[in-house]
């Protein structure tokens, strides 16, 4: 296996030339045993702009429906950093969709982690599929005018059939955070 492999449900995949590596991992039968696995999808992507641009973009809720695939629009609910709520609305799967978020984690520059409070689709409380839903974004600077940013989602199953569903929208989840990424990019570089 070469250092640009990855491995996807016990398969090997080489992304084409200029692709961002996306990993959604497998699980172990031991592990679902004793406890729900967690699944997790993670992005990345190399970004030429300077950390703290791409911070003062993906820090701004106002700013998340330009870049973010999951977003039409954004509404604080209240505070800011560290412990902000937010509501995200945009079109899941074909219905309107609504997602009380709270930040978890704000380290300027470096990181931003959102948890998913409640959901809705249509205006009422969506199934719940999830125990947990945390999305995290971490930016690495790769010299002066370069940016590493990292996706990645971890969300604990409800239980067993709702963890085989997670897992078959896996991969749409990935290609979500993959055009959130070019999105960033092209916002970044292009203006």
């Amino acid at each position: 296996m070469r250092a640009t492999d990855y491995c996807t449900e016990g398969r090997t995949v080489r992304p084409s030339i200029g692709s961002p590596r996306r990993t959604i991992y497998p699980i172990s039968a031991r592990l679902v045993r004793r406890v729900r696995a967690m699944v997790t999808i993670h992005t990345e992507r190399l970004i030429p702009a300077p950390a703290p641009r791409v911070w003062e973009v993906i820090a701004s809720a106002d700013r998340l429906p330009e870049w973010y695939a999951r977003s039409d629009k954004v509404e604080v609910l209240e505070g800011a950093g560290l412990g902000r709520r937010q509501r995200i609305s945009s079109t899941w799967r074909g219905q309107e969709s609504e997602v009380d978020q709270v930040i978890s984690a704000f380290e300027p520059g470096r990181l931003l982690e959102w948890r998913h409070e409640s959901e809705r689709l249509g205006g009422v409380p969506a199934p719940r599929f999830a125990l947990e839903t945390v999305v995290r974004i971490k930016l690495e600077a790769d010299g002066p005018d370069s940016t590493r940013v990292v996706m990645e989602s971890r969300q604990r199953p409800a239980d067993a059939d709702k963890e085989q569903q997670i897992r078959g929208n896996s991969a749409y989840l990935a290609k979500m955070f993959e055009t959130s990424l070019e999105r960033l990019e092209e916002l970044l570089t292009k203006g």
